[in-house]
């Protein structure tokens, strides 16, 4: 059972002058929205000003019942100063009010300047309680199109009418988003690119089944997700892009604390690592969960720090500007690591950012030598998206480059250095090849700058994190 709430409040406001005619406002204000067992409250604040000295702030709080019927309590204050934004507090006023299902009422009371003048406003709320039984999705529908409003949902695009019948229960398609209802959930929203993503892996068709929830800001106030009533959820982060995850990986991820735990956010859907196996993983920002046989499984990895990262880069620039004898190296630091990329089935990596600082022997000794500082940008990629069974190419490109220069000669310098490392880099750098069958699940980039390849947690996968781990260490 929901109640459809629509209500039209109304504060008609008098600044009482001493001399001279009064002034009047009238501010009003509507809408419509849902209340039921998941959501039994709603709050609505709204300010109405008139002339330059008196505003009236006006709470109104809706409480669903067990019985259907809405409790509403309002609170309003008048403020009356030298302007509308005063702090000088001259009345109270409230009023309580219950109104049946399937009931409209209105509700009158005044609030007055108890202090000075004689500044008041009559306020008035009509409210129309309907109630909608579980099973009328067709109303019930109607009614959350109406409360998000046309702004937000487009004109429909199928009979909202007749919604069309789908596995689990009703929908009816908008240009901006689609409602779901059914008699366990009710009507619930989804849109943008949580949508994209809900119809392309088959909508409700999926093991995801029908959401149970609209699309929701996260508790860290940058990503968005929905919850399905089939135990899974599809999550977007402006840095991902939309993710599904469920099951026992899901279950897991919530464990660590969800998007603020340990993982961060998820970078792919859930994959399925061998189709005659029960055997799933899906990769995160920071790390990669697997289950297999109705077990979590740790993968096995392979990994350089930041710091050793930072050192192999260093080695690296000396090799490919070593045709540059004058030119000294006096420092090689990593300046900053991104986010993670936003990419619709897999998210991209993070990419790492090289300070390069040093001077050019200038030959001149009574002039200081021209200096220099390098930032390159590079992004560690992988040629395919790892599934535990290809084969995949680990490489490192140049992805962005600026060079600042200063002192006597620094053009020559600048274009020296701008030579080397487009000729040094145009072509990525091979880091390694990683055979397929090989359990191979990730190739991350981790905050720090350092780089981490994971594998599947069996014998094989240790064995494959070994080699890794041996290649690495000799680079």
């Amino acid at each position: 059972m929901q109640s459809k709430i629509q209500y039209v409040s109304t504060m008609k406001i008098v600044d009482h002058e001493t001399f001279g005619a009064n002034e009047r406002r009238t501010v009003r204000n509507s809408g419509i929205f849902l209340l039921d067992a998941g959501k039994k409250k709603n709050n609505l604040f709204f300010v109405g000003k008139c002339g330059g000295e008196v505003r009236v702030e006006l709470k109104i709080s809706f409480t669903r019942n067990s019985n259907g019927s809405v409790s509403i309590k309002e609170s309003a204050k008048l403020y009356e100063g030298a302007s509308t934004n005063t702090k000088d507090l001259d009345g109270k006023a409230s009023k309580s009010s219950v109104v049946a299902a399937n009931q409209t009422k209105t509700i009158t009371f005044r609030v007055r300047n108890t202090d000075e003048g004689d500044d008041y406003a009559d306020i008035s709320l009509q409210v129309t309680n309907r109630a909608i039984a579980s099973g009328d999705c067709k109303n019930a529908i109607k009614a959350k199109a109406q409360e998000l409003g046309s702004g937000f949902t487009g004109a429909a695009t199928s009979n909202i009418n007749s919604p069309t019948t789908v596995k689990g229960g009703k929908r009816v398609t908008f240009q901006k988003c689609d409602i779901y209802c059914s008699p366990a959930s009710g009507p619930q929203e989804i849109h943008g690119q949580i949508r994209r993503k809900y119809n392309a892996v088959g909508g409700p068709n999926n093991a995801l089944a029908l959401p149970v929830t609209d699309e929701t800001a996260t508790p860290d106030g940058r990503g968005r997700f929905n919850h399905f009533s089939g135990n899974g959820s599809i999550y977007w982060h402006p840095a991902t892009g939309p993710k599904l995850v469920r099951g026992a990986i899901r279950h897991t991820w919530a464990k660590t604390g969800w998007e603020r735990g340990i993982y961060g956010y998820p970078t792919s859907d859930e994959i399925r690592i061998d189709p005659k196996k029960n055997e799933w993983f899906s990769d995160f920002q920071n790390g990669v969960i697997i289950w297999n046989k109705n077990k979590e499984e740790n993968p096995h990895t392979a990994k350089l720090s930041g710091r050793k990262v930072c050192a192999l880069f260093a080695k690296i620039f000396k090799e490919k500007t070593k045709s540059q004898k004058d030119l000294n190296v006096d420092s090689v630091r990593i300046s900053s690591v991104s986010d993670t990329g936003n990419n619709f089935d897999r998210s991209k990596n993070r990419k790492v950012s090289f300070k390069i600082k040093g001077d050019y022997e200038s030959g001149i000794f009574f002039i200081p030598n021209p200096s220099y500082t390098i930032t390159l940008r590079i992004a560690f990629e992988s040629n395919k998206n790892p599934d535990g069974k290809k084969g995949c190419k680990l490489t490192a490109r140049l992805d962005h480059w600026h060079i600042h220069t200063s002192g006597a000669g620094h053009g020559k310098l600048f274009n020296g250095l701008k030579k080397g490392i487009l000729e040094g880099f145009k072509k990525p750098l091979k880091l390694g090849d990683v055979p397929k069958n090989t359990g191979f699940l990730s190739f991350k980039v981790m905050k720090d700058g350092g780089i981490k390849l994971y594998f599947r947690g069996d014998v094989v996968g240790q064995f494959a994190a070994a080699v890794a781990q041996s290649k690495l260490d000799k680079m």
